[in-house]
């Protein structure tokens, strides 16, 4: 935990050192100019600080959600100005190196214009990407089509979430605004695949409240993320059960249509150092057709043999921003977001649904609600 509390503390620092020298330096100003821009990227860089000292905690700060938002598209502008300045610094090398005559003599003003004109870039990007990572997400229909699927269950609809982070960031009006839109896809079932919740039951009962409106056929499962073990999960779980919330910790539910059955397997995070997929698929009828959710987008050749055949996970958040969503798979077995098939198994890894307010920001990968339709193959009729 330290390492990551120094990391995040020294990283708005350091690009915002990085953006100094590489954007404020070339336009030339006086030492007045450069100090007062220097000290406001500096200011605008130090999120987490400002997080700890007025909210209590650098990770899970209690501040007016707006505040959140406003501090982290300061930040996002540092960061971003900060990689687009050492692209503009490595372009002015290559041309000096080239003798372009431009490059030999400076022209003050338009390297000031080329230097507003990153800085409005840079300004655009963070506020976009915080606006992506906060706003109510999209709904993605997925149809998955299975052989052995019980006809029972031909065109079964779950609706899919996962990474909600209800949290200071992310209040009863967008867990509400989730709550409608899921309502609206009329599913058989909801399933949450962890991370409900950053914070105490204390700050954060009354928004997640609106979960108790969530409507489906079969009702509302889930599995714990690696979150939960942050927020207190001993009350948490108590407070999901009466919001009609099942949450399933190595357990199993049966769903039955006739004679046919659907097992939904809930498996707990690792963090929790309770993680059994053996457990949870004890018990299950042998001609049962096994839905397994777990936070994470991993293990899936083990789970593949207790005979899962759809695994539903989250916990990547789709990599956030494209580029880095590549380091992220790396992370996760190169799993990120969509759909794999892998050992006989069909993994779905939802994009997130909400965003962690450490880092409430999005670029190039929406925020989602899946809706999955599940579909029996086919039989090739023979000629």
């Amino acid at each position: 935990m330290m390492f990551f509390r120094i990391f995040f503390l020294s990283m708005g620092p350091l690009c915002a050192l990085v953006a100094y020298m590489t954007v404020v330096r070339a336009l030339r100003l006086g030492r007045a100019w450069r100090w007062t821009l220097g000290g406001a990227l500096l200011l605008c860089s130090l999120k987490f600080t400002w997080f700890g000292l007025l909210g209590g905690n650098i990770f899970l700060p209690e501040l007016p959600a707006g505040v959140i938002h406003a501090l982290s598209v300061c930040n996002d502008f540092v960061l971003v100005l900060a990689g687009v300045g050492v692209v503009w610094a490595v372009v002015r090398f290559l041309l000096s190196r080239c003798r372009v005559a431009s490059a030999q003599v400076p022209d003050p003003t338009r390297r000031r214009v080329v230097a507003g004109t990153l800085a409005c870039v840079a300004a655009g990007v963070g506020a976009k990407g915080v606006y992506d990572g906060v706003r109510l997400p999209d709904v993605v229909e997925v149809t998955l089509e299975f052989p052995d699927l019980p006809s029972a269950f031909d065109g079964y609809r779950i609706v899919h979430l996962s990474d909600l982070h209800i949290s200071a960031a992310a209040r009863a009006d967008r867990t509400a605004g989730v709550v409608r839109l899921v309502n609206e896809q009329a599913p058989d079932l909801i399933a949450i695949t962890g991370d409900f919740v950053d914070g105490t039951a204390a700050r954060r009962r009354a928004d997640v409240a609106p979960l108790a409106d969530l409507r489906a056929k079969d009702g509302v499962v889930g599995c714990t993320g690696n979150h939960e073990y942050y927020s207190g999960w001993a009350v948490w779980r108590n407070i999901f059960h009466g919001l009609g919330v099942r949450v399933l910790e190595n357990e199993r539910l049966l769903v039955r249509r006739g004679n046919e059955t659907l097992a939904i397997l809930g498996e707990n995070d690792p963090v929790s150092h309770d993680s059994d997929i053996q457990i949870a698929a004890g018990m299950v009828p042998y001609g049962a057709f096994r839905i397994l959710l777990t936070h994470r987008p991993t293990r899936l050749a083990e789970h593949a043999a207790y005979r899962v055949r759809l695994q539903l996970s989250g916990h990547t958040h789709g990599g956030a921003v494209r580029g880095l969503d590549r380091f992220v798979a790396r992370a996760n077995e190169g799993h990120v977001r969509g759909i794999y098939r892998e050992h006989g198994l069909t993994l779905y890894v939802n994009s997130g649904t909400g965003q962690w307010a450490g880092f409430p920001t999005r670029l190039g990968v929406a925020p989602e609600i899946t809706l999955i339709t599940l579909r029996k193959t086919p039989t090739k009729e023979k000629e």
